[in-house]
């Protein structure tokens, strides 16, 4: 499981298969968010498309990632969010911030060289990292390359405005048509998981 082509699709199924076994139980969200991959499974709950596109959605998604070099890593940091900006400014185009999950829960990803020096620099301060087990820098600048190939892709799917409320990874809060369109799940492919934002207003 530790190829992103497998694990993509895998962790789809899990949660798409939980959701419905609570549903099944009578459990009817209120709303419902994900994480990065999880949006996926959040959105197709929500009815913005099919579960035949999500999967479709998923598994490209997951096949260009893996394509892609091995070139980068992944850093979690306990760290606020304007510290670690401070810290891959200098490596802007190489390195970005892939997830904000709390006030001092940060992920940012890119080039290992480029992510090794930040590594090194915010050590200097004493600010604790830990590498992720992870095949691809997801959320960052790496991701670039399949951006392309991906829209092809996701303008063959069918959206609709959903009918559960949905809360968005990019904006971290509800939205409607927003998530309707391949633009917006090329940028969620790209743009960091503002998962603490998705928290505050639940």
């Amino acid at each position: 499981m530790d190829e992103t082509a497998y694990t993509q699709p895998a962790l789809f199924a899990l949660e798409y298969a939980l959701a419905k076994l609570w549903q099944s139980w009578g459990i009817k969200p209120a709303y419902v968010m994900g994480h990065s991959v999880g949006e996926y499974v959040a959105a197709c709950i929500a009815g913005i498309f099919s579960l035949e596109d999500g999967l479709k959605l998923i598994a490209e998604r997951a096949r260009l990632m893996q394509a892609l070099p091995r070139d980068g890593e992944m850093i979690s940091v306990l760290a606020d969010e304007a510290s670690v900006n401070a810290a891959i400014q200098p490596y802007s185009e190489k390195v970005s911030i892939a997830a904000i999950n709390g006030p001092k829960s940060i992920v940012f990803s890119g080039e290992s060289s480029a992510v090794q020096a930040i590594v090194e620099a915010l050590q200097s301060q004493g600010i604790k990292t830990k590498k992720l087990q992870v095949s691809h820098a997801f959320h960052s600048p790496l991701m670039e390359p399949m951006l392309a190939k991906f829209k092809r892709v996701a303008q063959q799917i069918t959206y609709s405005t959903p009918k559960i409320s949905i809360i968005s990874n990019l904006t971290g809060g509800f939205v409607t048509d927003e998530m309707t369109s391949a633009e917006y799940w090329c940028r969620h492919i790209r743009q960091p998981v503002k998962f603490a934002a998705c928290h505050q207003i639940v």
